[in-house]
């Protein structure tokens, strides 16, 4: 019962936002009372953390799907890439700005995760692509690394991109190969090339 609260309470703030989905919506998209999910989380905001929990938990299995599967560093950012567009399908594009404002203690577990796991995987994938040649050698690893941290949120800031004039797949597409295209060498922007053509030939 628990995972199944949990799954809902993820589908419904991702389609409608956090904010809007309530304890009774909830509860009657389960067609259960609100004592038996208060069973399981004490209030909204033990249940928002969960959810980012679960979230986060996802993400990290699919970048180390990602990371199993490369052949190259080039690779593995090419696959990151199509992830993080699939996933943007699904994301309201305000749930950032919303876990910022309204849920500080489910943002901060986030920026934990930011900064542990997410940094770790970008500077790993740097060092890694500069040892075969695909990156330049005279990159600063860790300068880089933040960097590139520092903007994963970007594309969830409404202030900056509106959805009245953004497409947030496009934004998220852009922003990353932007950085990812900054650190290849002539070898490394030829092989990401082949990748993308690739892609665009088996749809």
């Amino acid at each position: 019962m628990q995972d199944r609260i949990l799954l809902k309470a993820r589908d419904l703030m991702f389609q409608s936002g956090i904010r809007q989905v309530t304890m009774d919506e909830l509860a009657t998209h389960l067609g259960i009372s609100k004592k038996t999910i208060y069973h399981y989380y004490k209030d909204k905001d033990d249940l928002v953390r969960a959810v980012v929990g679960f979230e986060l938990k996802n993400h990290q299995h699919l970048c180390h799907n990602c990371e199993s599967k490369a052949e190259n560093a080039i690779h593995e950012m090419f696959l990151m890439m199509e992830t993080m567009k699939e996933m943007a399908k699904t994301m309201n594009p305000g749930t950032m700005m919303e876990l910022e404002k309204y849920f500080p203690s489910a943002f901060d577990i986030i920026k934990n995760h930011k900064e542990d796991f997410f940094f770790t995987l970008i500077k790993q994938n740097i060092i890694k692509g500069i040892e075969q040649g695909y990156y330049r050698s005279d990159l600063e690893v860790d300068i880089l690394s933040k960097f590139r941290l520092e903007t994963i949120f970007i594309p969830f800031n409404l202030h900056v991109y509106p959805l009245s004039k953004f497409d947030p797949i496009k934004v998220h597409t852009q922003l990353m190969e932007h950085f990812v295209f900054g650190l290849m060498t002539v070898k490394g922007y030829e092989l990401m090339d082949q990748y993308k053509q690739l892609s665009k030939q088996a749809i």
